[in-house]
């Protein structure tokens, strides 16, 4: 029986408990080296879908698709615009027969209908803004069908203006546009990135993206000596916010422990219920400065705008494995070109993606090595890495973690740059805190307890209150009359405000789920070590298997020095 090894560049996305992939490059069992696929591939998650390992082709249904969307030399790192019922093959696509060379844009998009299970060739109105090459940029989607894309190799290094293409899938029939920045001059221009990652928050009239991360194209960088990559990667202390309904760019800086710069990772994000955390949580991504890819887990917070590493347990890009092809040492491992999805609120599915040690090792490309599987899952309520994907919802509460590290923060350190963008998170917070978002401080291992009877007291239970007042009320008189007589002039000093947070005084460690753990600084290049500790349990009821933890002992050898050649 084959079996699928590994995936990347692909377009992912899910619909109605169904997850479809479209374009990028496969490898299977079979397979000597990842080749394109030409189909579309679903894969049901209406009932339990182990991740641990490899994925046998029988859970996989794969239908014909259009070869314009499957090409492997053109449809790396597409994506999906959809609404509720339709998916629509947006960038890197073929020209197709009929269109001549020189034509670069159209105006029509392939699109599959996941109730008829079909493709069609739709004419969007309102312009030719399918850019056939075009890959790697920026994307966001609302859940009422509105999408957004820019950057990219297309876009994103345009010497004109660049912008954003909206498309309206929640419009019928649907229809794009081409956003220029507006004339505003308090708005800085939309940001020309590649390989960066956006997500959609429901704040304000229409909604907000935040951007961050990837190259920044508006100019020739310094990091790099010639070669592909002629730009420097964006610092991820920069968070780009997009106002939608004023078509408003705004730079926010960022604090806490930086991440280190990066391109090509994955984002999802939690809200709270209420709306007082929004927490957009990355993991993996490249960076072509220090020719390595990460298996870390980050989250920055908002409205705080604060980075906080996350202590995620039983990943297994990082655990070591009996069959790891090249090397037993877990460090300098990590995985980039993947895609993330949330599903039922709380699992962060990550598909695909090259999994490499150091700067030239891949790990689930060249062979197949089911200790780096092409799915995996992690519970964004607990930062564990699961066995299975479920179709059981779960409420997400934010961790306890999270809102030690942000301290009841409701703004940027420095406060926010311009006063519209804080006029919306204010309105945001105000609704919040009527209604409390609940936060999980659970103990790795909580000890189920007995609620006590909420039924009306006995006879009995009246009279042993009645009893114990009276003792009670002797026992004070008694204990004024002693004080009186002791005269003690002497008063305690009162203590006085401690601020967690001073530079010189150690941050607070929570006795949570995830701990918060210090920061190394933004430019220590060491590579930190996987969690030790066994993963916490679901809730009673939610059937999904822990991944099997494994004993962490890697080598002490340093990394070998590699030569910085393009990653592609």
């Amino acid at each position: 029986m084959s079996q699928l090894c590994s995936l990347f560049d692909q377009r992912a996305h899910i619909i109605n408990e169904t997850l479809y992939l479209v374009g990028g490059s496969y490898l299977d069992s079979s397979d000597i080296k990842p080749s394109s696929l030409r189909k579309i591939s679903k894969i049901d998650l209406g009932s339990e879908f182990r991740v641990d390992g490899l994925i046998n082709q029988t859970r996989i249904v794969t239908e014909d698709a259009p070869n314009e969307l499957t090409d492997k030399d053109v449809t790396n790192g597409g994506r999906f615009f959809y609404n509720n019922e339709n998916l629509w093959a947006f960038a890197s696509v073929g020209r197709g027969d009929d269109i001549p060379t020189q034509v670069n844009q159209t105006d029509r998009m392939y699109r599959y209908d996941t109730i008829e299970d079909k493709w069609s060739a739709d004419k969007i109105s309102g312009g030719e803004y399918q850019w056939f090459n075009n890959t790697n940029g920026f994307y966001a989607a609302a859940p009422d069908g509105r999408n957004w894309y820019g950057g990219g190799a297309g876009i994103g290094i345009w010497a004109g203006r660049p912008g954003l293409v909206f498309f309206e899938g929640n419009l019928t029939p649907p229809r794009w546009s081409f956003i220029r920045e507006s004339d505003d001059l308090n708005s800085i221009p939309t940001p020309s990135t590649i390989g960066g990652s956006s997500v959609y928050l429901p704040i304000g009239e229409e909604g907000i993206i935040v951007l961050l991360g990837g190259w920044d194209t508006t100019r020739k960088g310094s990091q790099f000596a010639g070669d592909e990559l002629n730009w420097d990667l964006r610092p991820l202390s920069d968070i780009f916010v997009y106002d939608i309904a004023q078509n408003f760019w705004t730079l926010v800086p960022a604090k806490g422990g930086l991440p280190e710069m990066r391109a090509e990772f994955c984002l999802v994000v939690n809200s709270a219920a209420d709306g007082s955390y929004h927490n957009i949580v990355m993991y993996g991504g490249w960076s072509q400065l220090r020719g390595e890819a990460y298996a870390d887990v980050w989250v920055l917070s908002l409205p705080s705008f604060r980075w906080i590493r996350v202590e995620d347990e039983n990943n297994p890009d990082t655990r070591p494995f009996k069959n790891n092809l090249d090397n037993p040492r877990v460090g300098d491992i990590g995985r980039t070109r993947h895609r993330c999805n949330l599903y039922k609120n709380t699992q962060m599915i990550v598909t695909g993606g090259i999994v490499s040690q150091y700067y030239d090792k891949k790990l689930n490309i060249d062979a197949c090595n089911s200790s780096h599987p092409p799915f995996m899952v992690m519970d964004t309520n607990t930062f564990v890495w699961k066995a299975s994907i479920i179709p059981d919802e779960q409420d997400y509460a934010v961790p306890a973690f999270i809102s030690s590290a942000v301290r009841d923060r409701t703004k940027p350190d420095g406060d926010w740059p311009n006063e519209r963008l804080g006029q919306i998170f204010s309105a945001a917070m105000s609704s919040a805190t009527t209604t409390p978002s609940p936060t999980s401080s659970a103990a790795p291992n909580p000890t189920n307890t007995v609620s006590p009877d909420r039924g009306s007291l006995s006879t009995g239970g009246i009279a042993g209150i009645a009893v114990g007042g009276v003792v009670i009320l002797a026992l004070l008189i008694a204990g004024f009359i002693i004080l009186r007589r002791r005269r003690k002039q002497l008063e305690p000093m009162p203590p006085g405000p401690y601020d967690y947070f001073a530079a010189s005084q150690a941050s607070i460690r929570e006795l949570a789920s995830n701990p918060l753990r210090p920061e190394l600084p933004n430019q220590y290049f060491g590579q930190e070590l996987p969690s030790q500790y066994l993963g916490h349990e679901l809730p009673t009821g939610i059937h999904n298997p822990e991944l099997s933890a494994s004993p962490v002992n890697p080598s002490m050898l340093g990394a070998s020095t590699q030569p910085l050649l393009p990653h592609r």
